[in-house]
């Protein structure tokens, strides 16, 4: 039996709600947030009303003009990420070096605000009136395929919709598509954008903070994002699109790339939950023999979680971990960048990254904003007076998402 290819991560690029890759990891290090107040649509007379959102962010530097004209906004941060990627990774592919080169990206949702705006012009005015300019961006891979016209890219190109973990799946999709020889670089990650629709949707779902109401309508507690919170109250939504340039090893060390980590392997479960809840915890799934079969996993010092201060996903996560780990889970500093960025469908992108900065750093980032960690959470968590960890061996993403999906990607030291 062949040995499997190795995977390594030579660059990432991203648009996100603390900016792009230097200051979102200066950001994220020092505990802040990307939350602001909702001054871009009508978020309603009732709280929430705040969201992370893009907005230190210039299209223009990343597209040329005639194509930034028919380019919907999802998919200008998806290009300028990408572009970023390579360029953070020293990668200016040739022409010949294009056809061996893939695009994977995941996003639950896509282009949401002219799927909106077109659907809106069909309600009102009919199939007729509809504007057809818009209509070949409203496809969920509309983005992929920008990235391959806008940086010539001939290899797979895919997209994952995979709810919440998109963005983790999208990144084991682009490690298979390597391993098994289909391409010696991707560009994978995901994201997402924050809509109107979305963030209603949500809203009346009562997973926002503060969904939580008190007699007569008022907000149960502040607003804000904190996992493993013992006060948490819901989780605030973001937006953004992180991206990841993956190698073959050897295709990175013949052009003399610095790898930030290897991507080691994935491991990927379902289990029965409602496809607009989280799953309860205990109903944790059978992932933990997956992931001891790969290599490094009893070397992991640091764990990015999918935690998103909701009360039943947060709740998931600390049983999910502490099976997943056993008695090493006291040993984990764990973590989430969901609490400086928010959720949406691509947030796992950012776990990926987050976890292979801190493989780079041997840096963990604190859970922002946690306050008064939670009693019932056993695990070891990364508070901002914590002491950094004395080694930083492998860190593992953990991704759940709404209806039952779950996946664990592990990285380690190149």
């Amino acid at each position: 039996m062949r040995e499997l290819a190795r995977v390594v991560v030579t660059g990432i690029g991203m648009v996100s709600p603390l900016g792009p890759l230097p200051r979102f990891w200066h950001r994220v290090r020092a505990g802040e947030h990307g939350f602001v107040p909702i001054d871009w649509f009508d978020p309603g007379p009732t709280p929430p009303g705040t969201a992370a959102r893009v907005r230190d962010w210039q299209p223009k530097d990343h597209i040329k003009p005639t194509s930034l004209r028919r380019m919907d906004r999802f998919s200008q941060m998806a290009v300028s990420a990408c572009r970023m990627a390579l360029d953070d990774g020293a990668l200016a592919p040739s022409a010949t070096e294009a056809d061996a080169i893939g695009v994977v990206i995941g996003c639950a949702y896509g282009n949401l605000l002219e799927t909106e705006t077109f659907l809106g012009g069909l309600i009102a005015k009919g199939p007729a009136l509809a504007n057809p300019m818009i209509f070949p961006n409203l496809v969920l891979n509309a983005a992929a395929g920008y990235v391959a016209i806008e940086l010539g890219l001939r290899g797979p190109n895919s997209t994952v919709c995979r709810n919440e973990i998109s963005g983790e799946a999208a990144l084991a999709v682009a490690y298979d598509t390597i391993v098994c020889g289909h391409a010696d670089v991707v560009l994978a990650g995901g994201g997402d954008e924050l809509s109107p629709v979305l963030f209603h949707v949500n809203k009346d779902l009562g997973v926002l903070s503060p969904g939580r109401r008190r007699r007569g309508g008022g907000a149960s507690g502040r607003e804000w994002s904190s996992p493993f919170d013992r006060d948490r109250n819901g989780m605030v939504m973001g937006e953004g699109v992180a991206m990841l340039l993956l190698e073959r090893a050897e295709h990175a060390r013949a052009r003399g790339a610095t790898p930030y980590a290897e991507l080691v392997g994935h491991a990927m479960r379902s289990v029965a939950a409602p496809t607009h809840l989280w799953p309860r915890p205990a109903a944790v799934p059978a992932i933990a023999d997956e992931l001891r079969r790969l290599r490094a996993a009893d070397a992991i010092d640091v764990i990015v979680s999918c935690a998103n201060s909701t009360r039943d996903l947060d709740a998931f996560e600390a049983t999910h971990l502490a099976a997943l780990l056993g008695e090493r889970a006291p040993g984990a500093l764990v973590t989430s960048v969901k609490g400086a960025i928010g959720e949406f469908g691509g947030a796992g992108a950012f776990s990926v990254a987050a976890a292979a900065l801190a493989l780079r750093d041997r840096a963990v980032p604190p859970l922002a904003m946690l306050r008064r960690p939670d009693p019932a959470c056993a695990l070891r968590l990364a508070t901002t007076d914590a002491p950094p960890p004395a080694r930083v061996r492998a860190a593992l993403v953990s991704g759940t998402a709404r209806g039952g999906a779950c996946t664990a990607l592990l990285l380690a030291q190149p």
